[in-house]
C-alpha cells in the first residue's frame, strides 16, 4: 500500500503517465511529443477518432483514456509499419492494423506508467485495454474529476485523460 494517500492531481500519480507517453512515442516511433497545459475537467467524451481506455486498480483506482485523432492514428500506423495506407491489400487490412497499433500504444504506455508508479511505492494493476472509435462517446463518467493532458507532435496531437475515484 502507498504510505501517503494519493490525492487527485498528485504529481506522483500524474507524472508517470506523462513521462511514459513521451518515452514510448520517442522509443517506438521516433516521434518527440511536447506536453501542453494540463486542464481539469469532469469526465471525458471521446472527441473524434480512437480512444483506448484502461482501468487502474490498487492503491489508486481510476481510469486512463488515451485519445488519438484519426489522422494521427493513420500517420502513426504508417510510421510504425513502414507502409502507407495505399500499400495495404485492402482498407480493412489497414484499419485492422491501425486499431492494433493504437491499442498497443495505450497498453504499452500504461504498462510503463504502472511500473514507474511501483518504483514510487504505489501498487497498481491495469485492466485490459478497451478500444473505442467514434465521436462524442462518454468514456469517463461525468462524476469523476479528470485531468486532460494534451501533447503535440510533428504528426498531430494526442491527449491523456486521467480520472481517479475519490
Amino acid at each position: 500500500m502507498a504510505t501517503t494517500p494519493i490525492k487527485f492531481m498528485d504529481v506522483r500519480f500524474i507524472n508517470p503517465f506523462i513521462v511514459s507517453l513521451v518515452s514510448i512515442f520517442k522509443e517506438m516511433a521516433g516521434i518527440p511529443m511536447e506536453k501542453g497545459t494540463l486542464v481539469k475537467g469532469q469526465g471525458r467524451k471521446l472527441f473524434s477518432g480512437y480512444g483506448v481506455a484502461i482501468g487502474i486498480v490498487g492503491d489508486v483506482n481510476g481510469q486512463v483514456l488515451y485519445e488519438f485523432p484519426e489522422n494521427f492514428s493513420q500517420l502513426l500506423t504508417e510510421s510504425l509499419t513502414d507502409k502507407k495506407r495505399s500499400d495495404y491489400d485492402s482498407e480493412d487490412e489497414f484499419e485492422d492494423m491501425m486499431r492494433s497499433v493504437i491499442n498497443e500504444m495505450g497498453n504499452t504506455i500504461s504498462g510503463l506508467a504502472i511500473t514507474k508508479l511501483s518504483e514510487e511505492g504505489i501498487s497498481c494493476d491495469i485492466t485490459p485495454p478497451i478500444l473505442y472509435y467514434g465521436k462524442e462517446i462518454q468514456i469517463i463518467p461525468k462524476n469523476l474529476q479528470t485531468i486532460i493532458i494534451p501533447f503535440q507532435s510533428n504528426i498531430g496531437f494526442v491527449s491523456v485523460n486521467i480520472a481517479m475515484d475519490a
